[in-house]
């Protein structure tokens, strides 16, 4: 894991694809299979129970500084980065990402404080985000990954050179997209599909398998 001194030093090296795709990752949540109709009217949704709390993540991540994100704690999809090319939108997360037809959702995101400065004069942002939406059956949660990888591949074929990642799967119900200091992974599991992004903070790729590990194993 890396140093202090040796991340603020790394941070600045941030490209400026994944800066932009920085700023399309509003918060992920986690989710659940439960019916949403057999929990009490007072009770909070079952997918508030999946999400990983910012302390956890802390740990995960060895970064003390990150802080919880309120504009990203949201119970419907974002709309995005609405200047993004065509399909690209659908990186991250946004109301793209989802396919409708979902019964809950919430996305969560936590942040660090930086003094890095990219060379467009943007400060740049370390941050986890989570993000879960439950649909009617895993017939349909699978249709929502399968539509968001045709999205996402439909947006690597404009080769705009702000949104450069590579798409690969760990299985065939979990889609990752990466890129320089970025890692965002989307799971199917039941009736959830699951999202889990890591900007800025090192190592990416393993920061945001944890998390999704820990989301996914809290559904039953």
């Amino acid at each position: 894991m890396c140093s202090q001194p040796s991340r603020w030093k790394h941070r600045a090296a941030v490209r400026s694809a994944g800066l932009v795709l920085c700023c399309v990752l509003v918060s992920v949540a986690a989710c659940s299979v439960t019916n949403k109709a057999a929990s009490p009217a007072n009770t909070a949704p079952v997918v508030d129970a999946l999400l990983v709390g910012v302390e956890e993540v802390r740990h995960i991540a060895n970064y003390e500084e990150l802080t919880v994100r309120s504009y990203a704690d949201a119970h419907n999809p974002p709309p995005g980065n609405q200047n993004a090319p065509g399909t690209c939108r659908a990186a991250g997360i946004s109301d793209l990402t989802f396919a409708g037809g979902w019964s809950e959702f919430r996305s969560v995101g936590y942040s660090g404080v930086t003094h890095d400065i990219d060379p467009g004069g943007l400060a740049l942002v370390d941050s986890v985000s989570q993000a879960v939406a439950i649909y009617p059956d895993w017939h349909a949660a699978h249709q929502a990954l399968d539509q968001l990888e045709s999205l996402l591949t439909s947006c690597v074929a404009q080769h705009d050179p702000q949104y450069q990642f590579t798409i690969g799967h760990l299985d065939s119900s979990t889609l990752r997209i990466t890129a320089p200091r970025w890692s965002h992974y989307y799971r199917v599991k039941k009736s959830a599909l699951v999202s889990v992004g890591v900007v800025g903070i090192e190592p990416v790729e393993r920061i945001a398998a944890d998390v999704l590990q820990i989301v996914t194993d809290r559904i039953n």
